[in-house]
Protein backbone atom coordinates (compact mmCIF):
# COMPACT_ATOMS: atom_id res chain seq x y z
CA UNK A 1 0.00 0.00 0.00
CA UNK A 2 0.92 3.53 -1.00
CA UNK A 3 0.91 6.63 1.70
CA UNK A 4 -0.17 9.91 0.42
CA UNK A 5 2.11 13.23 1.48
CA UNK A 6 0.27 15.37 3.30
CA UNK A 7 -0.22 18.14 0.71
CA UNK A 8 -1.66 15.14 -1.71
CA UNK A 9 -4.48 14.51 1.00
CA UNK A 10 -4.78 17.79 1.71
CA UNK A 11 -5.46 18.38 -1.81
CA UNK A 12 -8.21 15.72 -1.97
CA UNK A 13 -10.33 17.01 1.00
CA UNK A 14 -10.29 20.42 -0.13
CA UNK A 15 -11.78 19.29 -3.52
CA UNK A 16 -14.57 18.18 -2.17
CA UNK A 17 -17.74 19.73 -2.40
CA UNK A 18 -19.98 17.59 -0.19
CA UNK A 19 -20.09 16.08 3.08
CA UNK A 20 -20.82 12.69 0.76
CA UNK A 21 -17.71 13.58 -1.63
CA UNK A 22 -15.66 13.62 2.21
CA UNK A 23 -16.74 10.50 3.06
CA UNK A 24 -15.74 8.69 0.00
CA UNK A 25 -12.73 10.54 -0.03
CA UNK A 26 -11.72 9.28 3.67
CA UNK A 27 -12.75 5.68 3.22
CA UNK A 28 -10.21 5.65 0.10
CA UNK A 29 -8.07 7.00 2.34
CA UNK A 30 -8.72 4.41 4.84
CA UNK A 31 -7.11 2.00 2.00
CA UNK A 32 -3.47 3.46 2.02
CA UNK A 33 -3.20 2.98 5.65
CA UNK A 34 -1.45 -0.52 6.03
CA UNK A 35 -3.56 -2.60 8.62
CA UNK A 36 -1.63 -3.75 12.80
CA UNK A 37 -0.68 -7.05 12.77
CA UNK A 38 -3.17 -8.74 15.25
CA UNK A 39 -0.49 -9.00 17.89
CA UNK A 40 0.15 -4.81 17.57
CA UNK A 41 -3.93 -4.46 18.66
CA UNK A 42 -3.21 -4.37 22.71
CA UNK A 43 -3.83 -3.14 25.19
CA UNK A 44 -0.95 -0.73 25.38
CA UNK A 45 -1.31 0.66 22.28
CA UNK A 46 -5.17 1.06 22.41
CA UNK A 47 -6.28 4.80 22.42
CA UNK A 48 -8.30 5.54 25.13
CA UNK A 49 -11.44 7.46 24.65
CA UNK A 50 -12.35 6.69 21.05
CA UNK A 51 -15.76 5.89 20.01
CA UNK A 52 -14.20 3.43 17.49
CA UNK A 53 -11.26 1.04 18.41
CA UNK A 54 -7.79 3.08 17.64
CA UNK A 55 -4.49 2.11 18.06
CA UNK A 56 -1.50 3.88 17.54
CA UNK A 57 2.28 2.56 17.45
CA UNK A 58 4.91 5.00 18.18
CA UNK A 59 8.81 4.32 16.81
CA UNK A 60 11.64 6.28 17.51
CA UNK A 61 15.13 6.55 15.60
CA UNK A 62 17.51 8.92 15.89
CA UNK A 63 15.07 11.59 16.92
CA UNK A 64 13.08 10.95 14.23
CA UNK A 65 9.09 9.76 14.43
CA UNK A 66 7.41 7.12 12.55
CA UNK A 67 3.71 5.94 13.51
CA UNK A 68 1.56 2.98 12.62
CA UNK A 69 -2.13 2.89 13.72
CA UNK A 70 -5.42 1.41 12.64
CA UNK A 71 -8.92 1.52 13.46
CA UNK A 72 -12.03 -1.07 12.81
CA UNK A 73 -13.92 1.90 11.26
CA UNK A 74 -13.26 2.88 7.86
CA UNK A 75 -13.71 6.35 8.76
CA UNK A 76 -11.56 6.57 11.16
CA UNK A 77 -9.09 4.83 9.19
CA UNK A 78 -9.05 7.55 6.57
CA UNK A 79 -8.64 10.47 9.47
CA UNK A 80 -5.73 8.06 10.64
CA UNK A 81 -4.31 8.47 7.12
CA UNK A 82 -4.36 12.50 7.40
CA UNK A 83 -3.46 12.99 10.75
CA UNK A 84 -0.53 10.37 10.17
CA UNK A 85 0.46 12.27 6.67
CA UNK A 86 0.99 15.66 8.98
CA UNK A 87 3.48 13.95 11.61
CA UNK A 88 5.36 11.08 9.86
CA UNK A 89 8.90 11.27 9.73
CA UNK A 90 9.20 14.24 11.55
CA UNK A 91 11.39 14.74 15.09
CA UNK A 92 9.75 14.84 18.46
CA UNK A 93 10.33 19.04 18.40
CA UNK A 94 9.09 19.85 14.94
CA UNK A 95 6.13 17.65 15.99
CA UNK A 96 5.05 19.57 18.98
CA UNK A 97 6.40 23.01 17.37
CA UNK A 98 2.96 21.95 15.02
CA UNK A 99 -0.78 23.38 16.18
CA UNK A 100 -1.60 19.73 15.10
CA UNK A 101 -5.59 20.85 15.98
CA UNK A 102 -5.08 23.68 13.45
CA UNK A 103 -3.79 21.56 10.78
CA UNK A 104 -6.57 19.23 11.22
CA UNK A 105 -9.34 22.40 11.01
CA UNK A 106 -8.09 22.32 7.40
CA UNK A 107 -8.70 19.48 6.42
CA UNK A 108 -12.64 19.96 6.90
CA UNK A 109 -13.32 17.03 8.43
CA UNK A 110 -15.65 18.97 11.18
CA UNK A 111 -18.51 18.02 10.14
CA UNK A 112 -17.48 14.16 10.60
CA UNK A 113 -16.29 14.44 14.11
CA UNK A 114 -18.82 14.15 16.43
CA UNK A 115 -18.18 15.23 20.24
CA UNK A 116 -16.82 11.78 20.71
CA UNK A 117 -14.88 11.44 17.88
CA UNK A 118 -13.61 14.43 18.74
CA UNK A 119 -12.53 13.41 22.01
CA UNK A 120 -11.03 10.75 20.64
CA UNK A 121 -8.70 12.46 18.27
CA UNK A 122 -8.05 15.02 20.59
CA UNK A 123 -6.07 11.76 22.58
CA UNK A 124 -4.70 10.60 19.33
CA UNK A 125 -3.16 13.89 18.80
CA UNK A 126 -1.90 14.17 22.26
CA UNK A 127 -0.05 10.80 21.89
CA UNK A 128 1.14 12.36 18.74
CA UNK A 129 2.62 14.85 20.45
CA UNK A 130 4.12 13.17 23.41
CA UNK A 131 2.03 15.18 25.74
Amino acid sequence: MQTQSHLDITSQLGSCRSKEETFKSLVSLSKTLPRLQTAEKNDHNKIKGCESAVWLIIEEGNGIRYFKADSDAKLMRGVLAALLSLVQGKSVQEIQNMDLKRELAELNLSSYLTSSRTNGVLAILDKISGR
